[in-house]
């Protein structure tokens, strides 16, 4: 069958035109100023893999007050950009926290906790994606010490750690698959998925609470 190039041609040009007004709609929607931050958050990808940055705490704790649970925990290499003093733009957020993942809540036991942030420092001071940011609990580890036996103690809403006490832990289904090689999350009991993911949950936080100013508080500490 022999195609009509003149026809063909028309909706060629018509596809190009709506393509071209999405487009353009969709920028404009970009670049909608959705709150502020009175200070720089810092997603530099050699911070956010090796040590605690105010814009993971900000992930977390926005994970963990809107999931109820005792714990977040978001891997670094999860958090792709930074933003700017000033003006926060939809399309800020959206590069902030680009793979959009689910946010899933599990039942952990302290013990695979220890694992977790075990796992989390073993590869420091190189930078890994796998380190994580956290929310509700605070941890100090030996950087000189064998991976695996790095981890010295953890309080979790200031109180220490117990192994066979259960907590819930709040985080992305990446991880909760064993993504980065968190076993430990794969083999622990899911209690909930939220249906919400966690740039929706970001954009939203964004919107109703600016102007932002989160500080490092010392919840990850290299001892000396």
């Amino acid at each position: 069958m022999k195609l009509n190039r003149k026809y063909l041609s028309i909706s060629v040009i018509a596809i190009f035109v709506f393509a071209s007004i999405f487009m353009a709609a969709n920028v404009e929607a970009l670049d909608t100023v959705i709150g502020q931050t009175d200070i720089s958050l810092n997603g530099e990808r050699q911070h956010v893999r090796t040590q605690e940055t105010n814009l993971g705490n900000l992930v977390t704790d926005i994970i963990r007050w809107n999931t109820g649970a005792d714990i977040a925990v978001y891997n670094g290499g999860g958090i792709r950009d930074s933003a700017d003093l000033g003006d926060i733009t939809l399309e800020d957020a959206i590069e902030i926290l680009a793979f959009d993942n689910e946010v899933v809540s599990l039942e952990m036991t302290g013990l695979n906790i220890k694992r977790m942030l075990e796992h989390a420092v073993s590869d420091y001071p190189e930078v890994s994606g796998k380190f994580l940011q956290v929310s509700g609990l605070r941890f100090y580890f030996d950087a000189d010490a064998e991976p695996g036996n790095r981890v010295k103690d953890i309080y979790v809403g200031g109180q220490r750690l117990r192994f066979r006490e259960t907590y819930e832990v709040a985080t992305n289904d990446f991880l909760a698959a064993g993504g980065d090689e968190y076993y430990m999350m794969e083999e622990s009991r899911q209690l909930m998925t939220f249906g919400t993911r966690d740039q929706a949950m970001f954009i939203e936080y964004i919107q109703d609470n600016s102007p932002l100013f989160p500080v490092v508080e010392g919840r990850i500490v290299v001892m000396d």
